[in-house]
């Protein structure tokens, strides 16, 4: 055999193949097709409820940490309100009751509502004890705004086909009876009350309806 005589070897051959380097830039690409997926994957938050955004703490391309708040979402659909009452209403309030809601970007209309929770504990301001109360309304209305203020009105009692004068026109009240001032003189004339409210008072006896009262003193 002839000295100095060479092999080719298939090493070469299979590194310079073009059909294996296709491979591995078509597996190189699926590789990276999957990352950026899963990467994609990461950026979707899915909100828990359906509600309205308040707050987003970041930009994009921002990056959040496992179990910090990045949005902050409030329930606009199923809102309710938080009201405080002093000591002295507060013993008549109860769970089921019905209340009217105003708001100050809509005075013209109000809103029916129900008592769904009642304090157990008040609260002292300094110089008056207040109780709060969570009220549920019954239709809530569209755009609501969280941490808007709202006027409540609690019904705790009601009475059918009374006769009825301004609650300012009662003086006096003690033990069940007051004093109004009936005709156009004002005479002083003592009446026995029944339901008090804001507004009006029941006279259960000493008045008959249609009488003239004077509204205040």
């Amino acid at each position: 055999p002839a000295p100095g005589g060479t092999c080719a070897g298939g090493g070469a051959a299979g590194a310079a193949d073009p059909i294996l380097q296709a491979q591995r830039r078509v597996n190189q690409a699926e590789a990276s097709l999957a990352e950026a997926r899963e990467t994609l994957a990461g950026t979707m938050i899915t909100a828990p409820i359906a509600g309205t955004v308040l707050s987003v703490a970041g930009k994009v391309g921002s990056e959040v940490g496992r179990g910090s708040t990045f949005i902050t979402l409030a329930d606009t659909f199923a809102m309710q309100v938080e009201a405080r009452f002093p000591e002295a209403d507060a013993v008549a309030l109860a769970v089921g009751q019905q209340a009217t809601l105003t708001l100050p970007d809509r005075p013209d209309r109000t809103f029916a509502a129900t008592v769904v929770q009642v304090d157990p504990v008040g609260v002292s301001d300094g110089s008056l004890v207040r109780y709060g109360v969570v009220l549920s309304f019954t239709e809530a209305p569209q755009d609501l705004l969280v941490g808007q203020s709202a006027a409540v009105t609690v019904e705790t009692a009601a009475v059918a086909d009374a006769v009825r004068v301004p609650s300012t026109a009662v003086h006096d009240v003690a033990g069940g009876t007051g004093t109004v001032r009936v005709g156009v003189e004002g005479t002083p004339r003592t009446v026995a009350v029944g339901l008090r409210g804001g507004r009006f008072t029941e006279v259960t006896s000493g008045l008959t309806a249609g009488e003239l009262v004077l509204r205040s003193w």
